[in-house]
């Protein structure tokens, strides 16, 4: 499969997930990252917000926030400018994009890609060697190349996201690793 049929199938697979098994494997997965060496040891955190049928995000970066970590989400600035990292402190900070994603209004608290310890990154599909498929614009492929070699670059995603080999090209990013339910 080429990688718009493998994003498609991936879609479809996520979307079949009931609201109760989403929610069971959701739990499942915010304990693993919050009780992950990574997450105790990190001061600045980037994740997304997550939109849709991703894994809820929601309630790990309120917990972030309560830990008084630094948390910064995604603000795509433009195709060719790619996205930033801004730091926010509530959810009162964001409002819908065009795509409907919840982003920051104002990326006057932007933080350097150099000041971040750990990336939870989404995905459509993941492998266990660190492969990933986005959703194709490149964005997190360009970020993940502007941190500082010591960040951690961990997936979440649901197990059924997980295949054998994804495929990877030359300008993609390989993950530290996945946590899934």
């Amino acid at each position: 499969m080429d990688k718009k049929a493998l994003r498609d199938y991936a879609k479809s697979l996520r979307e079949s997930i009931t609201n109760e098994q989403k929610k069971l494997y959701d739990e499942v997965i915010f304990n693993k990252v919050i009780n992950s060496e990574e997450y105790f040891s990190s001061k600045v955190i980037f994740i997304f917000v997550s939109f849709g049928s991703e894994i809820d995000t929601h309630k790990i970066i309120t917990k972030a926030l309560e830990d008084n970590k630094i948390v910064c989400v995604p603000k795509v600035i433009s195709k060719k400018e790619g996205m930033k990292a801004v730091a926010i402190n509530s959810f009162q900070e964001l409002e819908r994009s065009k795509y409907g994603i919840l982003e920051p209004r104002e990326i006057c608290n932007e933080i350097k890609p150099s000041s971040i310890d750990l990336v939870l990154v989404p995905g459509l599909l993941f492998d266990t060697a660190g492969g990933r498929i986005g959703y194709g614009a490149g964005y997190y492929d360009r970020f993940l190349k502007q941190l500082k070699k010591e960040s951690k670059k961990i997936g979440i995603g649901y197990k059924l996201q997980l295949i054998d080999k994804v495929p990877m090209e030359e300008h993609d990013v390989f993950l530290d690793y996945i946590i899934t339910n």
